[in-house]
């Protein structure tokens, strides 16, 4: 489990960009094409479905406290966001 702190919504975009293009990407492209993956940035799980409400709900019933982040598996023009329950922080739109 990765336990270093998600300080503001740009950082956890970042860390789950990375995660995705490290540890999921070329598996999900082959699988998962055109699904959506809410990759949890504090345990870096990834949760896939075909609906991106879906997909954030497999890992919120997994991780309630989770930083998620979504992605359209192939898709560069696809909305990304990240959320995280600290209502303090702005959200984040790609």
């Amino acid at each position: 489990m990765v336990t270093a702190e998600i300080s503001n919504p740009k950082e956890a975009a970042e860390r789950g960009e990375r995660i995705y293009n490290t540890k999921y990407k070329d598996a999900f492209e082959n699988e998962h094409y055109g699904k959506f993956v809410a990759i949890d940035v504090t345990t870096e799980k990834a949760y896939v479905a075909d609906s991106a409400e879906s997909a954030f709900e497999l890992g919120r019933n997994a991780n309630p406290k989770g930083v998620f982040h979504l992605v359209k598996v192939g898709s560069t023009g696809a909305f990304r966001v990240s959320y995280t329950s600290n209502a303090n922080l702005d959200w984040l739109f790609q």
